[in-house]
């Protein structure tokens, strides 16, 4: 199998996980629903792919409650196929066309009402070839798309969904590179955009973890930040919307995929902006090349697939480790390598959780409920929705059976 075609099948058809922003950092705050319409359930997605498990069907399902049963796709709203939809705290949904293409061209908005109804609020036309991946809402008149295919980041009105500019990142990229504008964050702002900066065979040229730093007041680029010492690359996940996320002192983590292992010389890792700066910090870096992941008999993982910062330090995931499966390089589609871990950011640890199953790399949503943490699993005994207790690492599951790989978890249960 060709380099592009595996790179294709781990990186962007992959439904990889759990875009909600669960995360518990502080970030810009759009206004909420009102308590008499906003939803109080889980959202969820689902993909049900081919046998080869390169092509599918996506679907986003509601739920009063996490409650325990097996849920089929018969009430499911069809969504992008190789990009995983957003779920936002103040209510709003964004569903994405197939990422490759292949369904209609605009990033759509929902709400779903206090009775569990998907409302359609609006929907945004995008380019061709946009591969629009990404969302972040500055306020309630301003939002931005990254859209990678075109190098651009689209301005716009959340409430309206229409188009106020586009920022043209172009500039930025390497020789024989797309710059591919990927996850994005905002802190004090600014606009931080991941900078996937890959070649024709979806990998990086160079070793260099670089962002895109924007001025939400202009909207104009302010700064392109660049790190070449760290030996990292292809900063954020474009599928993974936590894959740059900030802790409580508001320091922004950034996962940094590397070559997704097919390339040893380029390893996945994170890296780190402290709060009060716009640089990398050059004396912080977990290279996942160099860090054992305990409890795995001393095995090495090569990248993080999904990610969910919990609070105090802990990062969650979702760690691909291809030694766990023989037969990782023949199919990487449906290979179960993805095996769940707890890292802690300050002694830069990486431990395998007990009890948890190793799923496919399509079944890898990670998101919180209450004061658990749930892993979406696509793995030999079932695909379905596993909870995790930090405070005893009580593993039960899965309490929700789902048809297809579990691409996506967010509660509004509270």
């Amino acid at each position: 199998m060709k380099l592009k075609t595996f790179f294709f099948a781990i990186v962007l058809n992959l439904l990889a996980a759990s875009c909600a922003k669960d995360d518990p950092s502080p970030s810009p705050n759009p206004v909420p629903p009102t308590p008499e319409t906003a939803f109080k359930g889980i959202v969820f997605a689902t993909g049900v792919t081919n046998p080869e498990g390169n092509s599918g069907t996506v679907y986003m399902q509601s739920l009063a409650d996490m409650l325990p049963g097996t849920y089929d796709n018969k009430h499911g709203m069809p969504t992008g196929f190789g990009i995983t939809p957003i779920a936002l705290p103040n209510g709003n949904i964004y569903s994405f066309p197939d990422y490759m293409g292949n369904s209609k061209a605009e990033v759509v908005r929902y709400n779903i009402d206090a009775r569990g109804n998907w409302v359609k609020k609006g929907a945004l036309p995008v380019p061709a070839g946009a591969r629009a991946a990404n969302v972040v809402e500055l306020n309630e008149s301003k939002a931005y798309l990254s859209m990678q295919g075109i190098g651009m980041v689209r301005v716009f009105n959340p409430t309206t969904m229409t188009k106020i500019k586009d920022i043209d990142l172009n500039s930025l990229k390497h020789e024989g590179t797309n710059v591919s504008p990927s996850t994005m964050i905002i802190r004090d702002g600014k606009l931080y955009v991941g900078l996937n900066q890959m070649n024709a065979q979806w990998m990086p040229n160079e070793k260099s973890i670089e962002l895109a730093m924007i001025d939400t007041k202009t909207d104009e680029l302010q700064k392109h930040i660049v790190n070449k010492t760290l030996g990292l690359s292809f900063a954020t996940r474009p599928v993974d919307a936590n894959s740059i996320f900030m802790d409580e002192n508001k320091d922004i983590y950034i996962n940094c995929i590397g070559s997704f292992g097919f390339i040893p010389d380029y390893p996945g890792g994170i890296a780190r902006i402290k709060n009060g700066t716009d640089k990398i910090d050059p004396d912080y870096c977990i290279r996942f090349d160099k860090t054992k992941i305990g409890g795995l008999n001393g095995l090495k993982g090569e990248f993080l697939s999904t990610i969910l910062y919990g609070g105090n330090g802990k990062l969650y995931a979702y760690a691909n480790v291809y030694a766990m499966d023989p037969n990782a390089m023949t199919n990487p589609y449906v290979c179960l390598s993805n095996v769940p871990v707890v890292i802690d950011l300050a002694r830069k640890t990486v431990e395998r959780i007990e009890g948890m199953e190793i799923s496919n790399p399509q079944g890898i949503a990670i998101g919180k409920y209450k004061d658990l943490i749930v892993f979406g699993s696509a793995n030999k005994k079932a695909n379905g929705f596993y909870t995790y207790r930090p405070e005893t690492k009580e593993v039960k599951g899965p309490v929700m059976q789902v048809k297809g790989n579990p691409s996506l978890f967010y509660s509004y249960v509270r």
